[in-house]
C-alpha cells in the first residue's frame, strides 16, 4: 500500500431487482417508458401526469465475465483534478465492469463521500476500491516506484495512438487522465512511461474525459482477453 493513502474497501453490491415498462393511457400522450422497482409505485405518467399501465416486466441481466480473474493485468485508474461528479461516477461504473484494481482520486476530484456521486455511480462506488491523494504527480510517482507503468491519456506531439500500443509490461499499469478543461498536469506527463490517445476521425479533437478513459480501460481488458485466448 502506498504510504499516506486512505483506501476504501470494496463491498458487495445489492442484488438487482426487477423493473417494468409502462404505457400512458392518455391517447394524446401514449408515452412508453421504463421504471425501476422503486419508481413503479408512482402510477403516473412523467410526461402528462395521466394514468399508466404496466405492459412488460424487466429483470436486470448480468453480462458474463469474459476474462478469467487470474488473467486480468493489475489495472489502476488515476483521475487528476476532475471537476464533474457525473464523470467520476461514470468512471466507477467503468472500473467495476472492467475489473479495475483501484481508482485514485486526486486533487479536487470528488470522492464517494460526496452524496451526489452515487446518483451516477449507481452502487459501483461501493464495489470498487478507491483512494484519495491531494497530489496526482506524487501519487503517480509512488505507484511508478512500486513497479507499475504509468500511461497518461493526453494529446500532443509525443502522444501515440492507443491502438498502436502493445500490451503493458511490468507489475501493473496506471492509466491517468486529467482535468476536463486544462488537461493533464505537465508533471504527470513528465513522469509517464507513455502518453497515449484515443484516435479521432471527426471534427472534434477529443472526447469527454470519462468516455475516453473508459474506452482506454476496456481496450486494455480486450488485450488481456486476447492474450488468454478468450
Amino acid at each position: 500500500m502506498t504510504p499516506g493513502r486512505a483506501t476504501s474497501a470494496a463491498q458487495t453490491p445489492p442484488a438487482p431487482g426487477a423493473g417494468g415498462v409502462f404505457l400512458c393511457l392518455a391517447a394524446e400522450c401514449g408515452l412508453r417508458f421504463p421504471a425501476s422497482t422503486e419508481e413503479s409505485s408512482i402510477g403516473r405518467c412523467p410526461r402528462c401526469g395521466g394514468g399508466v399501465v404496466q405492459v412488460a416486466t424487466v429483470q436486470a441481466r448480468r453480462v458474463p465475465c469474459c476474462v478469467p480473474a487470474g488473467e486480468m493485468p493489475p489495472l489502476h485508474l488515476l483521475l487528476d483534478n476532475w471537476r464533474s461528479l457525473f464523470n467520476v461516477g461514470s468512471i466507477f461504473r467503468t472500473a467495476d465492469g472492467a475489473g479495475v484494481c483501484e481508482v485514485h482520486l486526486c486533487g479536487i476530484t470528488p470522492t464517494p463521500a460526496h452524496p451526489k456521486l452515487a446518483k451516477t455511480a449507481l452502487g459501483a462506488e461501493a464495489t470498487v476500491a478507491w483512494s484519495y491523494a491531494p497530489d496526482a504527480v506524487a501519487r503517480a510517482a509512488a505507484l511508478h516506484a512500486a513497479g507499475m507503468q504509468v500511461w497518461v491519456l493526453e494529446g500532443g506531439a509525443e502522444s501515440v495512438s492507443l491502438w498502436a500500443c502493445g500490451p503493458p509490461q511490468g507489475r501493473g499499469l496506471v492509466l491517468a487522465a486529467g482535468n476536463e478543461v486544462s488537461g493533464v498536469d505537465p508533471g504527470l506527463v513528465a513522469c509517464a512511461d507513455r502518453v497515449v490517445h484515443v484516435p479521432m476521425v471527426g471534427c472534434k479533437g477529443s472526447l469527454n474525459v470519462a468516455v475516453a478513459l473508459s474506452i482506454a480501460a476496456y481496450w486494455l481488458v480486450g488485450q488481456a482477453e486476447r492474450r488468454s485466448g478468450g
